[in-house]
């Protein structure tokens, strides 16, 4: 908290974004090794079909049989290049989204395309989810005009929460919906919930609760404020044993007026 008791100070999000990044950092490592693995493997296979085909090619007459050896290579060869293709995607997808939640915020707002934040989030939580089923029921949203990487981290808090909470797997649910002049985005889990003695709290510096159904410390406050700070407002329902529901509603252009300007600014 600040002295003046209104929220995470600057560096306090400073110091909570780089935590983020170090826990996606890890989880991104773990996550390259498969891709990598599948190249690394690949790359002898390739290396091996090109030998085969040297020694097919070596004298000037291809019989029958070879040139069915042949097309079986080129076929083979093919089928590894696909894979390849996949692998090299997963990469660059994975690296691109962790650059882009790593850059630092601009100071104007612009449009934004929720749903590709939202997509970003997970593919760098897919090591979080990988028992937990992710449905995804989006709606038609214009773009909203807000600070992307700011929106991203109130994304990857609610979403690394939920995962949090179903250690055993479950069902995570992000749906999208344009009401009025508000985008609503809701992230709703089926984990342990929230005692409802607390539920008012959660929103508090530094809350968590027994078992740590809230591991990012400043984590929830943290999204509070950039939500409020973009002229949006939070709510969440949870009951123990049911799940965590939390929505999001930002208002479909900026707010006006000094006093939501970014807190790093």
């Amino acid at each position: 908290m600040n002295e003046a008791g209104l929220g995470p100070t600057a560096r306090e999000i400073t110091q909570a974004r780089l935590a983020t990044l170090g826990m996606l950092v890890a989880g991104i490592a773990h996550e390259l090794n498969t891709p990598l693995g599948a190249l690394n493997s690949n790359h002898h296979v390739i290396e091996r079909a090109l030998l085969k085909l040297g020694e097919i090619l070596e004298d000037e007459v291809v019989t029958p049989d070879e040139l069915d050896e042949v097309r079986r290579v080129v076929r083979a060869t093919e089928s590894v290049l696909r894979t390849n293709g996949i692998a090299v995607e997963r990469m660059v997808n994975l690296v691109r989204n962790l650059r882009n939640f790593g850059r630092p915020t601009t100071s104007e707002p612009r449009p934004v395309d929720l749903h590709e934040g939202i997509e970003g989030t997970l593919a760098l939580l897919g090591h979080e989810l990988k028992e937990i089923e992710v449905v995804r029921d989006f709606g038609e949203l214009p773009l909203v005009v807000c600070h992307p990487n700011r929106i991203n981290q109130v994304f990857m808090n609610l979403v690394h929460n939920a995962a949090q909470a179903m250690h055993d797997g479950g069902v995570l649910t992000i749906r999208t919906r344009a009401e009025g002049d508000h985008a609503r985005v809701r992230v709703a889990d089926t984990g342990r919930g929230i005692p409802r003695d607390v539920i008012e709290e959660i929103f508090e510096p530094g809350f968590t609760t027994k078992g740590e159904r809230i591991g990012m410390g400043l984590g929830l406050a943290i999204t509070l404020q950039i939500v409020h700070q973009h002229g949006g407002e939070i709510s969440v329902e949870s009951e123990p044993g049911r799940g965590t529901t939390f929505d999001v509603d930002l208002p479909l252009r900026p707010p006006a007026g000094p006093a939501r300007k970014e807190a790093s600014e």
